[in-house]
């Protein structure tokens, strides 16, 4: 016995059982009666002959179609085919084909590829080359075509924005499941060497926690569309028990009737992948044009994932270029450490040999230096390689300033710089003392290292403004200032103006403590020398208050 299921039209939900040899179909048909009004009085017939159920036009003025094709002549059914006729959608199924089903075969958790592999478990309805000309999409001139346009401009809009293959296929899952009628969807990844398929994408429409069936996907299928590289449109049935036991007296749930589509990811000419997605036939039954969708939607997935092996290409050589360039300039600044180390070590045993306190004090100096230069970079490289959370404390500026001016007590004597302050009345305020401290620190060390020996004045002042929650610390100087072309640069890494006396480190990890602190600094320069930093923090911010809290409680 045969079944006609309407899946779209005014007589949606409807069953006919075709229990004659011959059945007409139109809207003055005896038994298979539609009210379609694009539907002739008299539009079509199913005939069984030999067995085989035939459908055939009786001259209609909308035509007959067989899955997507006009019927001119007379068309051999098979189970799951679709008739469209007027604006009715047709599913046909024959009980003999119900049930066969070969052995299931697990690639993991969620998806097996072995289940219909008898003829008959599945049937192809239509069949796509995925080549450029056949995703050409036409002009929108109907909703599906609206719908598909929508779909296209939207995972055009997230190719190059995510830069990783998993989440770029979470995104299109998305988009897909916005716009279409989707139950299950799979994409599934072909390893080009060894020929295995593996799920890198399942996702369901129900939303319940509860334990998601495996899905069972027809092996024959996905084999064709990686043969061949072309998507198809299909008809299945789910021999599946758990998925008819939702509605035990719906007789389509019971049949396990879904539409399938299966189309190829292409990488240029190859196949890299696949997508399936299906729904049941109660719910909507795919269409030739939604198969010309998914196809193009194959062709962007690929286009995704070179592009993401391209940017990782990219990212890695640019990886490679960098370390390169940072080995070179920190081997180059320690060995500029180690030469003056060595210099003062030499006038030191030069002073040691002649009995020259004053000498030895001169080398001694010099030693001096070059060790204060190595903890610095050292402190610098450190804090510029990791990112850290600051832990934020209530500090007076003051004190903080005050501890940083001390830690170059030794370059401002011996440069004979004057230090100039002048604090402002203000709270404690949350900040990480050590991070803003070496922010400060580094700014005031440049500041010294800009001003001529004996000349130099370097001022530090710091400001409250309670109007605006922040507060700020300046550091100014006499010095030669910077141009306005390297006002920015200057915070880039290894970027130096002080030639071989600078590790290009000290303003970049100074503004990344600020940063931290979700401040900013903004540079002053005028055209007749001097510079000026200040940095602007912020003291009213919700983890500064945690933190404090926390603080106190485990005091």
């Amino acid at each position: 016995m045969a079944t006609l299921y309407v899946m779209r039209g005014p007589d949606k939900g409807l069953v006919f059982e075709l229990t004659d040899d011959e059945t007409l179909i139109g809207r003055f048909a005896d038994r298979l009666r539609l009210t379609d009004d694009s539907i002739s009085r008299r539009h079509a017939e199913i005939r069984r002959e030999n067995g085989a159920w035939k459908i055939r036009d009786l001259n209609s003025s909308n035509g007959t179609f067989h899955n997507g094709h006009r019927v001119f002549e007379p068309s051999r059914l098979q189970h799951g085919d679709q008739i469209k006729v007027g604006a009715t959608i047709l599913v046909f199924s024959s009980q003999d084909a119900v049930g066969r089903a070969s052995g299931e075969q697990r690639i993991r958790d969620l998806v097996d590829l072995n289940v219909a592999s008898e003829p008959g478990d599945a049937a192809i309805l239509s069949s796509l080359a995925s080549s450029e000309e056949s995703v050409i999409l036409q002009a929108p001139e109907t909703v599906e075509q609206v719908a598909a346009w929508n779909i296209i401009y939207r995972i055009a809009e997230v190719i190059g924005t995510v830069p990783r293959v998993e989440d770029f296929l979470e995104r299109v899952a998305d988009i897909l499941f916005d716009h279409l009628v989707v139950d299950r969807l799979v994409v599934l990844r072909l390893d080009r060497r060894t020929g295995d398929l593996s799920p890198q994408l399942v996702r369901y429409r129900t939303k319940r926690r509860s334990k998601k069936p495996r899905i069972h996907t027809s092996r024959t299928i996905i084999q064709y569309v990686i043969q061949t590289g072309s998507g198809v449109l299909c008809a299945d049935a789910m021999t599946d028990r758990r998925f008819t036991e939702q509605s035990k007296h719906d007789s389509i749930h019971q049949l396990g009737l879904r539409s399938v589509l299966c189309v190829p990811i292409m990488l240029q000419d190859e196949v890299v992948g696949v997508i399936h997605l299906d729904t049941s036939m109660a719910h909507h039954a795919y269409t030739p044009e939604q198969l010309r969708l998914a196809t193009a939607v194959g062709r962007m997935i690929g286009l995704a994932m070179e592009n993401a092996r391209l940017l990782e290409t990219r990212m890695r050589q640019e990886r490679l270029v960098a370390t390169g360039q940072t080995v070179a300039r920190l081997s180059h600044e320690i060995r500029n450490i180690l030469q003056g180390l060595r210099s003062g070590a030499d006038v030191v045993e030069l002073g040691l040999k002649q009995g020259k306190l004053e000498l030895i004090r001169s080398g001694w100096r010099i030693v001096r230096r070059g060790m204060e230069r190595a903890v610095v970079l050292a402190t610098n490289m450190l804090s510029f390689s990791r990112q850290r959370q600051p832990k934020v404390q209530l500090v007076q500026l003051s004190s903080l300033v005050e501890e940083a001016l001390s830690s170059a007590a030794d370059r401002v004597a011996d440069k004979n710089v004057m230090i100039l302050t002048e604090f402002a009345e203000m709270p404690a305020i949350p900040v990480d003392p050590y991070g803003l401290g070496q922010a400060v620190q580094n700014i005031l060390l440049n500041a010294i290292d800009a001003v001529q020996p004996g000349m130099g004045c370097v001022t530090v002042c710091t400001d409250y403004d309670e109007a605006k929650g922040e507060a700020r610390i300046s550091i100014c100087d006499n010095g030669p200032g910077i141009p306005v072309e390297d006002q920015q640069r200057i915070f880039e890494p290894f970027m130096s103006t002080k030639g071989q006396a600078g590790t290009g480190l000290g303003l970049a990890v100074a503004r990344q403590a600020v940063v931290e602190h979700h401040g900013r600094i903004e540079v002053e320069s005028a055209l007749d020398g001097g510079a000026t930093f200040h940095l602007f923090i912020p003291i009213d911010r919700p983890e500064a208050a945690d933190s404090e809290k926390t603080h106190g409680a485990a005091r």
